[in-house]
């Protein structure tokens, strides 16, 4: 991974700084011997249409910017800019990311667009499209930067082989509920919310294989495992008001020390 990233440092370098998302795409392609064709079929669209992002007639979506990231084990932040950015750019960046957050609170159902976001921020469009040329690649560089921190955690965990419930309650939780107020955004709003949870179950799916628990092991069952585990932070998350980080621990305790069948819900009594 250090290697690839130092590799693309260069070749951006080279190219003159920051890379515009149709060269970045053309670059990934490029690197691992891709025809067009090759790189559509295993996204399941056409050539010319990556032709088109290639050149920057039209783009893809967040979601699509997301899988090309899986299916290549692409580092995460591949198509967002920050490679050469200084002090002040990144504070600007953060200023887009709180404007998109601003929009989505005000705005349930309204696909949100650079001018829309400009419009409730005091942001001008110009300033966003420095770093972003289109919705879709906002919301894939949103996802990352509010994923960030909390993979990184995870990923360190998992590679400790530390019991993956603990990771969940101890590691993940506490960082998830810092961040409770964008998530709420990411779970509630019909625009973003199902990107976001196709995102979070492709990566920590890969992450997750790695554990020592996984390996060797039934993948459907795994498969359950990360479904029930996305289920009660989204279900935690998505409330209005959700509750405080000790009681949702509680909860899950609660819930896991004892088989499902001893749920209220499923109980004979």
């Amino acid at each position: 991974m250090l290697i690839m990233n130092y590799v693309l440092f260069i070749l951006w370098g080279d190219l003159g700084g920051s890379m515009d998302l149709g060269k970045k795409i053309k670059l990934l392609r490029k690197s691992k011997n891709l025809t067009q064709l090759d790189l559509a079929k295993s996204l399941f669209i056409s050539y010319q249409l990556v032709s088109k992002w290639e050149h920057n007639i039209a783009f893809p979506t967040a979601e699509t910017l997301l899988d090309i990231a899986n299916i290549y084990q692409l580092p995460l932040n591949y198509f967002s800019d920050g490679e050469e950015v200084d002090g002040f750019k990144i504070s600007e960046k953060e200023r887009v990311f709180v404007g998109f957050t601003e929009y989505m609170v005000q705005f349930d159902n309204d696909w949100p667009t650079l001018h829309a976001i400009a419009s409730v921020s005091n942001i001008s469009e110009t300033t966003i499209r420095k770093y972003f040329n289109s919705i879709n690649e906002l919301i894939y560089a949103y996802i990352i930067n509010i994923d960030q921190s909390i993979k990184i955690e995870v990923e360190q965990k998992v590679a400790e082989n530390k019991n993956i419930m603990t990771i969940f309650l101890e590691d993940m939780a506490p960082l998830l509920y810092r961040k409770r107020f964008e998530l709420n955004v990411l779970y509630t709003r019909s625009y973003i919310k199902n990107i976001w949870i196709s995102f979070i179950r492709s990566k920590y799916k890969r992450i997750l294989s790695n554990h020592k628990s996984a390996v060797g092991n039934d993948s459907l069952e795994l498969e359950y495992s990360i479904e029930i585990l996305i289920s009660f932070i989204s279900t935690w998350l998505r409330q209005q008001n959700p509750e405080n980080l000790e009681d949702f621990q509680s909860r899950i305790k609660k819930m896991t020390s004892v088989n499902i069948n001893q749920w209220p819900m499923f109980s004979n009594q």
